[in-house]
């Protein structure tokens, strides 16, 4: 690729770069990009600092990351992209979700899966009549990283409101995915269920127990983790068994709540 933009980003990231630790990302990764061994930390901070095509008009500063993120064979370039514009909604020009929509295609991993994801969670939180249907449409594509970016989008990794849908938004995109036991989209099953637990305990746990048995190990295991030792007895019993238990004298899941925004604080990003 020649691109002054492009290798202005690269001479940059070179110098702090560690070629050993990115053929070790990229193997990792099973990623077809190449990686110049920079550590999260230091992408970003290096983002932050800046590149000379900063100083350009807003729509002009998209159309290059754009490109770069279309054409650049380095996964800290396309990474540096989402950094410039997460929790930066001043910096997004109109249009902004109409093209970044299309990032999508590129990836080819978890990182750059869950990394796009935030930045479409902040634009759903903000527009969610315009990317709700289309992360309902990637819900339902035979794709394994469009199918997690549809759940991952359905959260902010961290916040006083991280969760900001409400159920009856969530559990259908989760239900469709329960049975692709794909790594990549079992392991977002599982986060999504374990942070809609942190503010809908009871829900949550109603439709674990109508649910569990169609999940991996794994998924359920994240979904229950933060769950009391009882609770997680009681609903690694129920989902090895197959059947609902009854709660409370009840079986099922409540109606949905009304809308309730999280304020736990969060904690770790969805897992690999």
């Amino acid at each position: 690729m020649h691109d002054g933009y492009h290798e202005e980003i690269v001479a940059a990231f070179r110098e702090i770069g560690d070629p050993r630790y990115g053929a070790s990302v990229a193997a990792d990764r099973k990623s077809k990009l190449r990686y110049l061994g920079l550590s999260v930390p230091q992408w970003r901070a290096r983002t932050k600092r800046g590149f000379t095509f900063y100083s350009l008009p807003p729509d002009e500063v998209l159309a290059t990351w754009d490109r770069l993120w279309r054409e650049s064979p380095y996964g800290e370039v396309l990474f540096a992209a989402l950094a410039y514009y997460r929790k930066a909604p001043k910096r997004r020009p109109p249009g902004f979700w109409e093209l970044v929509r299309h990032w999508i295609g590129r990836v080819d991993n978890w990182a750059h899966a869950d990394e796009l994801a935030g930045l479409y969670s902040e634009i759903l939180e903000v527009d969610p009549a315009a990317v709700l249907p289309q992360l309902e449409a990637w819900n339902r594509s035979a794709s394994e990283w469009e199918r997690r970016v549809s759940l991952v989008s359905l959260i902010h990794y961290t916040g006083k409101h991280a969760v900001f849908l409400p159920l009856d938004t969530v559990l259908p995109m989760v239900t469709n995915c329960l049975d692709d036991h794909r790594h990549a989209v079992q392991a977002a099953v599982g986060w999504v269920l374990r942070e809609m637990g942190n503010v809908y305990p009871a829900d949550v746990r109603a439709y674990l127990e109508a649910h569990g048995a169609r999940m991996s190990a794994a998924a359920f295991s994240r979904a229950i983790e933060r769950r009391t030792a009882t609770e997680r007895a009681e609903l690694r019993l129920v989902a090895a068994a197959g059947v609902s238990a009854p709660r409370d004298g009840r079986r099922g899941a409540r109606p949905p709540g009304r809308r309730r925004r999280s304020s736990s604080g969060r904690g770790s990003p969805p897992p690999q």
